[in-house]
């Protein structure tokens, strides 16, 4: 016999298992798995077993198995432009892809100016112009020489880097020569083209004269002497007043400072940062050795007049506390590192990947000088570090756009950990919609030896928005996380 209590605890159970079965059978008809037989409501067909067949590759990148080995369709240039090339993107970073040296630089000026415009269109030769006012051209076997032309990119020459050979212009380039159709430089004598160092030769100079070109030959003894060359040249063009690279008065513009980025001929990797600013800001780009200072680099210095913002790229195994202090005599001197006398007890170890990242974080308020970016709503410029000619070539998406600063990574394959961290640091996060931004952007360039789909990948990935009020969400920031406020 059972007790009474426990009959009404089974029945009890009952009741509840039926009540729980009634409330799932109108779950169901409400979503349609079941029909209600109403006319206004349609089916749901669930399909829970799959084929268990292992695909032909990984599990975890092709769990479907593996697709086909060809695209199954092309993107066409845009009519008109046979030669504009195809690029790669996610949603946080683009691709501008190149081969080669002369692919690469050819691709960034594609990414840039459009060109589509007529040369007597409103604003072309003023303002940010659809077309360059002119071309700065290089060759891609002598990084030095190619470090010191870029302060030439900047206003008012507006002339970003194309590469040819010391015997001529290959086709890539010639095509994106005439594509682009420059405007001239009006404020100096209305030329094309600077040809810097080897570039300056007789198969090149012959070869834009038979397409109509103005061009200035840009040529020196040695590289401090070529730095003070173009130092004089951008500065009599930029600044005639006076004939120093400098920025205005205003104080979003340099409060009238005069800046010199200064690295170490035996270790120009961790000046390749500077191209992408002295695209972005007026200001000169001379050369020392690690012990002693060049002729050429103090008689651009006394134009100066001992007013100089000088900066060092690198630490003392770069450049030497005996030329900071001979430097110092010709101004203020900052060095660019990732040192810091508070933080650390003793000198820590100090790459070209490291000083991108410290210049990307820094600002230095007495020369209005670096990018400040320690929050999102940024652009980001990613290059192999051994591929000095694509951070030459990218130097204009400093220059126009997204205002992009190098950063650079020491393995195809990977990122380093610090660059990593950095990346997560700067995650843009939300906290009422993603709508609202801000968004990041990472040029990545060159070719997937260079930097491999699975690390573009990798990026996109640490970049993207994220929420900031999920309790697992550690890095990232909102706009106002880059300070100090211009």
């Amino acid at each position: 016999m059972f007790s009474k209590t426990r009959l009404s605890t089974r029945t009890s159970i009952a009741r509840a298992a039926l009540a729980v079965a009634v409330l799932v059978l109108i779950l169901l008809a409400a979503t349609g798995v079941f029909s209600s037989g109403s006319s206004s409501i349609g089916h749901v067909k669930l399909v829970t077993t799959a084929n268990t067949t292992p695909p032909t590759r990984g599990a975890q990148t092709d769990p479907f198995g593996a697709p086909s080995s060809k695209p199954d369709y092309a993107v066409p240039p845009p009519p008109g432009q046979p030669t504009l090339a195809p690029t790669v993107a996610t949603k946080t970073t683009t691709r501008i892809y190149g081969a080669n040296p002369f692919q690469e630089a050819a691709s960034v000026t594609q990414h840039i100016w459009p060109a589509a415009l007529p040369e007597n269109a409103p604003n072309e030769n003023n303002n940010d112009p659809d077309r360059p006012w002119a071309l700065t051209l290089l060759t891609p076997d002598d990084p030095l020489t190619a470090i010191t032309a870029t302060p030439l990119i900047h206003f008012p020459d507006d002339a970003p880097p194309l590469y040819v050979t010391r015997h001529g212009i290959p086709q890539v380039t010639a095509n994106e020569i005439k594509r682009l159709g420059d405007t001239g430089i009006t404020r100096f004598h209305n030329i094309d083209a600077f040809l810097v160092g080897a570039a300056a030769n007789p198969g090149v100079e012959k070869q834009l004269k038979a397409m109509g070109l103005k061009y200035a030959a840009v040529t020196a003894p040695n590289t401090p002497a070529l730095a003070n060359t173009v130092d004089k040249l951008y500065g009599s063009i930029q600044n005639p007043d006076t004939g120093v690279p400098g920025m205005g008065g205003g104080a979003t513009m340099g409060g009238g400072s005069y800046n010199v980025m200064i690295g170490s001929t035996s270790a120009y990797k961790y000046i390749l940062p500077a191209t992408h600013w002295v695209a972005h800001m007026a200001s000169g780009l001379l050369w020392v050795n690690q012990n002693s200072v060049p002729s050429a680099t103090i008689d651009a210095l006394k134009r100066r007049g001992g007013t100089a913002n000088i900066y060092l790229w690198g630490g003392p195994q770069q450049i030497s506390a005996k030329v900071a202090d001979q430097l110092s005599r010709y101004g203020r001197v900052v060095r660019i590192s990732n040192n810091d006398n508070v933080a650390f007890n003793a000198n820590p170890t100090d790459t070209a990947p490291d000083t991108a990242i410290s210049f990307s974080k820094m600002w230095d308020p007495m020369g209005m000088v670096g990018w400040k970016i320690t929050g999102p709503g940024h652009g980001f410029t990613l290059v192999n570090e051994n591929d000095w000619q694509g951070a030459v070539a990218s130097a204009p998406l400093s220059h126009l756009g997204f205002h992009a600063p190098l950063l650079m990574t020491t393995n195809a394959n990977t990122l380093p950990s610090q660059l990593d961290a950095y990346y997560k640091s700067v995650a843009p996060t939300y906290t009422e919609t993603p709508a609202d931004g801000p968004y990041n952007m990472t040029y990545v360039i060159g070719s997937w030896k260079q930097v491999t789909w699975p690390e573009q990948a990798h990026v996109d990935y640490i970049s993207e928005m994220g929420n900031r009020r999920l309790w697992n969400t550690a890095t990232g920031g909102g706009y106002t996380d880059s300070e100090p406020s211009p």
